[in-house]
């Protein structure tokens, strides 16, 4: 699996020095205005582009049929594609944690629980986004890309504009036990997580290459 990921790095190696800096020049505008929420949306969005990218490359290349006429797994092709979305949500998580940290608004739970749903949901979008591009390509499986990234820039949208419902929901939270809903949130996020990998890993066993 360490091959095929070093092998989408250097794919999208040009992409990757320019997504790089526009997501940190967008991170920087967020905490200027205070809008640090920007951050885990970011860390959503920008994966689901470069692995829809890395699809297209291997698409184009048939590396697929080179691939596993080789002793290469299924599963690690599958898990491979969710390396971005990992390596972001925890670049995401380690700095919206320190962020939290440094205006000591909240509670050390509240950040802890916040910055790991960032790395949590940046592996859930782009874990839902796998059975479809595998199963209907990445041309049409920009489909659900597109509506993803509506959904994202109007969460985006709503939240600048109505920053008291994040408040409000970080005080209804803070009502409860803050380890049960941090069991319960992380449970069912890996329980959707599983499901689509599995059934990414069943798509690609019934593809003929």
């Amino acid at each position: 699996m360490t091959a095929l990921i070093l092998k989408d790095i250097a794919t999208l190696k040009k992409t990757l020095l320019l997504t790089i800096p526009i997501c940190i020049v967008l991170a920087v505008y967020g905490v200027y205005e205070n809008a640090i929420f920007m951050i885990p949306l970011i860390c959503a969005m920008i994966p689901l582009i470069l692995t829809a990218i890395a699809f297209g490359y291997d698409t184009k290349s048939k590396f697929e049929q080179f691939a596993f006429s080789m002793p290469i797994k299924k599963s690690g092709y599958v898990l491979s594609k969710l390396f971005f979305a990992f390596l972001f949500g925890l670049i995401g998580s380690v700095c919206l944690f320190i962020l939290l940290l440094i205006q000591n608004e909240m509670s050390i739970d509240n950040i802890i629980l916040i910055s790991l749903i960032t790395l949590l949901s940046s592996v859930l979008v782009s874990a839902i986004q796998l059975p479809f591009i595998l199963k209907y390509g990445a041309e049409k499986g920009r489909l659900i890309m597109v509506i993803t990234y509506f959904a994202i820039f109007a969460l985006s949208t709503l939240l600048k504009e109505k920053s008291y419902l994040l408040t409000d929901m970080i005080k209804l939270l803070s009502k409860y036990s803050m380890s049960m809903i941090f069991v319960g949130i992380v449970l069912l996020g890996l329980l959707i997580i599983g499901i689509t990998i599995n059934l990414s890993i069943a798509i690609m066993n019934k593809k003929e290459y």
